[in-house]
């Protein structure tokens, strides 16, 4: 009998006993809802910003730990977390940290490929080329946490990137620039083709030194220097005196140049594109700073109505593909119309097809999934070259 009784309460007090932890962790689960409920609301997009949380139960308290780059949004989610009667110990910590508050990066390789995480297996999202200004926030496992001129944040090796100090970089961006216009090159140890220096990609910037004959003498971001062919680049103010007077025409001449590139997805380069990526390294030279990624681009510019026929566009508007979802766009490809409801998009590999059911290129998938339709040219302003001064 006293065994029974014994075995009985050690079954009650272990009931109890987890029933106290299911109540704590129930009560923990309300509350990273309602967190993230309330991160929701002052951020939106959880692109547009470095806001990241966890919750720690330490001895009675709640802890909540995490980082971000915008003190504004910080405030709003301590106040409102506050006014839900949600008591916690704050331990969110600003960016940069403070080794890089008076810190710069320039990209030092023709193109530097970007990650979601820190190490070097984790998904390429972006890219940023030669000479392009980022911010740093911090670092981890050999990459450091940036942020490209079209406020797009993620991960990049170090060995990618020279830093400076602020004052360091404003004397750079003084320096005249020059901006190279083929898709891809090499520059040398010595004004004639021989011992590269490096690779080059289009719209990779480099400082000029001094103008020769055939080749002239550049500097690269980490300090090095070398030779290019007169004949690959043209100065930054020469590109800025182009693109005032740019017509569409010109636009989609540019695209066809990049046909046969393969797709890859974060690739915003010439050695590899996706659909959104192709549109941003297209449209930079013709001076826009396209935002990163398809749903973003589709909230710029001037939009165009959709009609059945294709008469009422203009040669390089942007046109979006997706899906509705619960009444939602959800916008995940983009193309460049050139004329008659033909377009140019990187799907495989950058190519021309039509969204006309009378044309041999004829692609039935696209002409159901087109959403909406953005005119950038004209209506965006032209930014791109001035991240370089």
């Amino acid at each position: 009998m006293y065994k029974k009784l014994t075995f009985l309460l050690i079954v009650l007090l272990y009931v109890g006993c987890n029933n106290q932890n299911d109540e704590k962790n129930n009560s923990l689960n309300d509350i990273e809802i309602t967190i993230a409920r309330v991160q929701k609301e002052i951020l939106p997009d959880s692109r547009d910003a470095i806001f990241e949380w966890q919750i720690l139960h330490q001895k009675n308290s709640l802890i909540l730990k995490g980082k971000t780059n915008q003190l504004f949004l910080k405030q709003q989610f301590v106040e409102k977390l506050q006014m839900l009667n949600i008591n916690f110990i704050d331990s969110i910590k600003l960016l940069p940290i403070d080794i890089f508050k008076d810190k710069k990066l320039i990209c030092r390789v023709s193109v530097a490929n970007l990650r979601a995480k820190p190490k070097h297996s984790s998904e390429l999202v972006t890219q940023v080329l030669m000479g392009t200004p980022v911010d740093v926030y911090e670092e981890e496992n050999g990459f450091y946490r940036v942020r490209t001129p079209e406020n797009y944040y993620a991960w990049v090796d170090k060995a990618a990137m020279q830093m400076l100090t602020k004052n360091e970089l404003a004397e750079y961006l003084k320096l005249q620039k020059i901006i190279t216009i083929r898709h891809c090159g090499k520059i040398y140890e010595k004004p004639s083709q021989e011992n590269v220096v490096s690779d080059f990609v289009l719209n990779n910037v480099f400082v000029l030194l001094k103008k020769g004959e055939d080749y002239s003498h550049i500097r690269l971001p980490d300090g090095r220097t070398a030779y290019i062919h007169n004949d690959e680049y043209i100065t930054i103010k020469t590109f800025e005196e182009k693109i005032k007077s740019l017509k569409p025409q010109q636009v989609v001449q540019n695209a066809m140049v990049y046909k046969g590139i393969p797709y890859l997805w974060g690739g915003t380069s010439t050695k590899g594109l996706d659909c959104s990526g192709f549109t941003k390294d297209l449209l930079a030279q013709a001076g826009y700073l396209l935002p990163r990624d398809a749903s973003q681009q589709v909230k710029i510019g001037k939009p165009i109505p959709l009609k059945d026929d294709f008469t009422h566009l203009q040669t390089g508007d942007l046109l979006f593909f997706g899906r509705v979802e619960k009444g939602i766009e959800k916008i995940t490809h983009v193309a460049v119309n050139i004329e008659n409801g033909k377009m140019i998009h990187a799907s495989g590999s950058v190519k021309i097809e039509s969204l006309n059911p009378n044309s041999p290129l004829y692609n039935e998938d696209r002409k159901k999934t087109l959403l909406q339709i953005r005119r950038v040219l004209g209506h965006y302003p032209q930014n791109f070259s001035k991240i370089f001064y």
